[in-house]
């Protein structure tokens, strides 16, 4: 069956498989298939070029590294080569720099304090117009303010040079903008004249200059002339001459420094010419407001100095225990002479004035007073003085604090009597021991005060702690109930009722059932905080192995033996009560679980 396959393959597919065999030999023999691949290489280059821009670019794209191994290995020639170029260009900036300069500082010297610029300023404030516009109409011609070179086909921006905080928006926006204009003038008005070459922007002119590859688009301010319209276009043919292949180049676009620098070089400035006699004759003006200027600086600053020094001596007569002498000026500071009280506060004069003083005794009511608060040496009390007369008022801690010094007042200079209107003040443990005679203190609560802090420790219920709680933090600041244990009666209920015993011996209790019983005498015993009636029921149980009467006598045992040791615990008989369920029956199989006692809380 295969031999037929393959004879009929041969017969109707031969040519095919040879031509095939022939291609694979083709690509397997490199010397044949670069041969093959180099006929149609020259041509399939120059149409992937025509047809796919961003293989233009990979192709065209310059090696960096090889330009920076050629720098490495010959400095020198690279440096004759550019100095030539880089010199011209650095000296030409610097001068206009300077220039620049220069005639920044001569225009301000001019519009400083001219009568000219006086008259500017006052038809500025009259007529709402700038002052800036009404320098610019008088002594400007016009103005290049701003240059957009426009790439012909794209639309898009090429490079710009001028203010771009003067821009309406955004720089590549408005070239965009102006594009979409002058399109539009080409295809809607005249599509022969060439297109839009002015335009009015406000009080500014637009002006577009078509280039064989870019259009210049310059925004001029003032009233221009022809022959400013002559200079831009032969520079905008210039431009088109020295950067024909960077206009193309989209990578060097808004990153070309010499064609920038270019640019800012048609940023020219006209000034009016002035050729008035009077501008020749020397200006007064400016040197006679000069020395009204220096004389009202004179005068005010001897104001400015008589004002404060007047404010320092009626700072110094008001303060209470200082008799001001003499004040006297030392440059920037004053020296005051005068008396001084020792009890006298000068914290609160300047910096300005250093004090000189004679001490003294002074009986004014004030340093009365501060005399007596010194001498006390007493928080939270109050101290007034009127005509020797000293009052205390305000609260004591301690009924020794004041009365022995109280006594001795009369004998400080200038107190003839005192009033001693002290209240005295409880400490914490009084207020605490009052407070506790007037609201008993719930079972299992401990009460102590310590450092202005009520601690509330102990184990108690809810109904009885929580009305005590609120009534204890209405009387005291601070209370603290961090170990404090409030139980709710239901949750310990629960807690007795899920308790367990187990008790395999019915002989003992060992240590850890001990334990467990403990818990439950604990509970019980805050139970009956609350309610005496309750009851502690406790239910001894067996699994009913063995006999019947040994079983009901593990039972009795574990009762008895359960009963004892709540006894034992601080329980009264008549809290316990006892529930026996005896064996009636024997069980086959042992349960542990049920070898035990179980506890109820019964009302």
């Amino acid at each position: 069956m295969s031999e037929d396959r393959e004879k009929l393959k041969q017969l109707l597919l031969s040519e095919e498989i040879a031509e095939i065999e022939a291609l694979r030999k083709l690509l397997e023999d490199q010397q044949q298939f670069s041969q093959k691949v180099s006929e149609v290489l020259d041509r399939a280059t120059d149409i992937t070029i025509k047809n796919n821009p961003k293989f233009q670019k990979k192709f065209s794209k310059i090696d960096s590294k090889a330009y920076v191994r050629a720098i490495k290995a010959n400095k020198q020639t690279f440096i004759d080569a550019l100095l030539p170029i880089i010199g011209p260009m650095i000296r030409q900036s610097v001068t206009n720099a300077i220039r620049r300069f220069v005639a920044d500082v001569n225009r301000a010297m001019e519009l400083g304090l001219s009568a000219k610029a006086l008259k500017w300023r006052w038809q500025s404030l009259t007529t709402g117009v700038p002052f800036a516009e009404l320098v610019f109409n008088n002594t400007i011609e016009y103005q290049v303010q701003q240059i957009f070179l426009i790439d012909n086909e794209t639309g898009l921006l090429i490079e710009y040079a001028g203010q771009e905080g003067a821009l309406l928006q955004d720089k590549d926006a408005m070239s965009a903008m102006l594009t979409a204009i002058q399109d539009f003038v080409k295809d809607s008005i005249d599509n022969e004249s060439g297109g839009l070459s002015a335009a009015e922007l406000g009080d500014k002119l637009l002006w577009l200059i078509a280039g064989n590859k870019a259009n210049l688009a310059i925004v001029v301010k003032g009233a221009p002339t022809n022959r400013l319209r002559d200079t831009l276009t032969d520079a905008c043919e210039n431009i088109h001459i020295e950067f024909s292949d960077d206009l193309v180049n989209q990578e060097t676009w808004n990153n070309n420094p010499e064609l920038k620098l270019q640019l800012e070089q048609i940023l020219l400035t006209k000034t009016q010419s002035d050729d008035q006699d009077s501008d020749k004759t020397i200006n007064w003006w400016p040197w006679l407001l000069i020395i009204i200027g220096l004389f009202g600086w004179y005068f005010w600053s001897n104001y400015r100095d008589q004002k404060n020094q007047q404010q320092l001596l009626e700072q110094l007569n008001q303060t209470p225990g200082f008799v001001l002498q003499s004040l006297i000026k030392d440059g920037d500071q004053y020296i005051a002479t005068g008396l001084k009280d020792p009890s006298a506060d000068l914290s609160h004069i300047s910096n300005q004035i250093q004090i000189k003083s004679t001490p003294f005794i002074s009986l004014e009511d004030e340093m009365i007073a501060a005399r007596a608060k010194e001498y006390l040496a007493m928080d939270g009390i109050h101290i007034h003085a009127e005509n020797g007369v000293v009052t205390l008022s305000g609260t004591k801690s301690k009924p020794t604090d004041s009365s022995e010094k109280f006594d001795n007042l009369v004998l400080l200079p200038g107190i003839k009597s005192g009033n001693n209107q002290l209240t005295q003040q409880q400490s914490i443990e009084e207020k605490l021991a009052e407070f506790l005679d007037n609201n008993p203190t719930p079972a299992n609560l401990k009460i102590t005060a310590a450092q202005n802090t009520i601690a509330v420790t102990g184990q108690t219920m809810s109904s009885l702690s929580v009305p005590f709680l609120e009534l204890l933090n209405q009387h005291f600041d601070q209370v603290n109930t961090d170990s404090l244990e409030i139980f709710e009666t239901e949750n310990l209920k629960k807690q007795i009722s899920q308790s367990r015993l187990p008790m395999v011996n019915p002989d003992r209790i060992n240590d850890e059932q001990k334990l467990i019983l403990q818990t439950v005498v604990q509970a019980f015993n805050l139970l009956m905080t609350e309610n005496q009636q309750l009851k502690l029921k406790i239910l001894p149980r067996s699994d009913c192995q063995g006999t019947i009467e040994e079983s009901n006598k593990n039972i009795n045992s574990r009762g008895e033996l359960v009963l004892q040791a709540l006894l034992d615990s601080g329980l009264q008989p008549d809290d316990v009560l006892s529930e026996i369920v005896y064996c009636d029956q024997t069980q086959n199989e042992v349960n542990p679980d049920l070898l035990g006692v179980w506890f109820e809380v019964k009302e």
